[in-house]
């Protein structure tokens, strides 16, 4: 089988308060970090040995990761001491990898692709490289463009383009080279969109997303029971007097008060308190983070040990912790997948 490569040193090219919260590998994505669903889908497709790229995060990654690898896969990890660009840190991490093909995928990525058709279609292609893209709906102007998705493969020459020092991108460099030298590259078109962690209101809209499939799927992970239709920790307690209304993951630890309200799609992290009459909605609260009493979020991201202060209304917003409270910043509205409108919400809240 080929060798696997995730890229998931993310640069936060505009400081915002979402990227300064966690490396972007390891946002919490209906409770699990972000990068462990590239690294399951690589499993789960026989790959046994994948290479977790992670510039100045890499030392962050492994104590988090460990727990959620999956078994017969062998991570390692890789740490760029200067900045390589996605094709540099790919041509390091498989400096000394006698495979002669590489699976990459980006780590902000949640792969929905069939690996097995992709690289039959490689194979069969004698590409150098092949990309994954997804064809955006027709402009005005009828032209269907090709997005790619942050997934590709490689034939191990082809990295061989690639210089042993300084930044060289994938998409910027790597592949126009390969074109100008007159190597194949090829194309896989996906079938469907390849979601992505972006920014606040991507991160918000794929949350959504994998909260409402896992919840669809019927299965009660071991150390969960159903409260309605939400997955509730047995170590988390939700006063009898709460409504759970929708898709929600409530992990071990978590509080929920007496009259409080919480509107999924929604996760709650471990050791979150979220206290009496407070609502929730459409929102993602992470670890160890409060929601006062009586205080309303809708669309927004509570960091790690982030405070909502009483009796206050966030919306469309990310709340960062700080010294003697928090800050909050607010973001630009996209619209996030939900089975709830806002007028529904509004009425659940009252």
């Amino acid at each position: 089988m080929p060798a696997g490569v995730i890229l998931a040193g993310s640069f936060p090219w505009d400081n915002a308060a979402f990227d300064r919260l966690l490396p972007r590998a390891l946002v919490p994505v209906a409770s699990r970090p972000l990068i462990t669903y590239g690294m399951a889908w690589m499993a789960s497709c026989g790959l046994t040995s994948v290479t977790v790229c992670g510039n100045r995060n890499t030392r962050l990654l492994a104590p988090e990761l460990d727990r959620h690898t999956p078994a017969g896969l062998t991570l390692t990890y890789m740490s760029d001491p200067m900045p390589r660009g996605s094709a540099g840190c790919l041509a390091d991490a498989v400096a000394n990898e006698p495979r002669d093909t590489v699976v990459v995928i980006d780590s902000t990525a949640l792969p929905n692709v069939d690996l097995s058709a992709l690289l039959t279609q490689h194979w069969a292609s004698r590409a150098a490289a092949t990309l994954v893209v997804h064809a955006q709906p027709p402009t005005t102007t009828g032209v269907s463009w090709p997005t790619p998705v942050g997934i590709y493969v490689f034939d191990r020459e082809a990295l061989t383009s690639i210089p042993p020092r300084g930044y060289f991108d994938i998409k910027e460099h790597l592949i126009p080279r390969l074109c100008n030298e007159g190597r194949h590259v090829g194309a896989f078109v996906a079938a469907a969109e390849t979601p992505r962690v972006l920014n606040a209101p991507t991160y918000l809209a794929v949350n959504a997303l994998v909260t409402e499939q896992v919840i669809a799927l019927g299965h009660v992970p071991e150390g969960y029971r159903r409260h309605g239709e939400a997955l509730v920790h047995l170590e988390a307690t939700v006063a009898a007097d709460a409504v759970l209304a929708g898709p929600i993951i409530v992990a071990a630890g978590t509080t929920i008060g007496s009259g409080a309200v919480v509107v999924g799609p929604a996760s709650l992290g471990c050791d979150v308190a979220i206290e009496a009459d407070a609502v929730v909605s459409r929102s993602a609260v992470w670890r160890r983070s409060r929601v006062g009493r009586g205080a309303a979020i809708d669309r927004t991201i509570v960091g790690d040990d982030a405070i909502v202060a009483p009796r206050v209304v966030v919306s469309h917003a990310v709340v960062a912790p700080a010294p003697g409270g928090a800050i909050t910043e607010r973001y630009a509205f996209t619209a996030v997948p939900s089975r709830f409108t806002d007028q529904q919400v509004a009425r659940t809240a009252s």
